[in-house]
């Protein structure tokens, strides 16, 4: 072979790997979903949320207040029906929607993202010790503090916690 073909074989060669290096990656699959819509890493931008009726299973116990009203889940990170596995959901309730007393034997964060909630502190219902939580607000609520929501006005609101909820009664 001549010099000047080995010359044009060896700038082929180096042009057909820099052309491959230009070219754009190869489209990644989106994010993995898990069970409830949560999403396997990456960002939940909002309004791709997917709600649904809180499960049964995270409502065992003879509740001591009639629900009222409509709540509903989006699980964002993690599995909060799992005991320890820690979680991060958004719940939505409808004005009137209250959550019977209940405890968690970790520390559940808790931010107001839309609306209103009304907390209470206790084993026992009591509207009248109720406090208003507004948008913006937070609470970290320490294991095993017992304690009541009531939704006023429709509101939403973001849970982080570990799996595992309790019934007081």
């Amino acid at each position: 072979m001549t010099k000047q073909r080995i010359g044009v074989l060896v700038v082929s060669a180096l042009l057909a790997v820099a052309s491959l290096a230009q070219a754009p990656p190869a489209k990644q699959k989106p994010a993995a979903k898990k069970s409830g819509g949560a999403v396997s890493g990456g960002p939940v931008m909002p309004g791709s949320e997917q709600w649904m009726d809180v499960p049964a299973a995270a409502l065992v116990g003879t509740p001591s207040v009639e629900m009222g009203g409509t709540l509903k889940i989006a699980i964002l990170q993690g599995d909060p029906m799992t005991a320890g596995r820690s979680f991060t959901v958004r719940l939505s309730g409808t004005d009137g929607t209250k959550i019977a007393p209940h405890w968690h034997p970790t520390t559940e964060n808790v931010t107001v993202i839309n609306g209103a909630f009304l907390l209470g502190m206790g084993a026992k219902w009591d509207d009248s010790a109720m406090k208003e939580i507004p948008v913006g607000g937070f609470v970290s609520a320490p294991p095993q503090m017992r304690r009541r929501i009531s939704f006023s006005a429709a509101s939403l609101r973001q849970v982080a916690d570990l799996g595992g909820c309790r019934r007081t009664e």
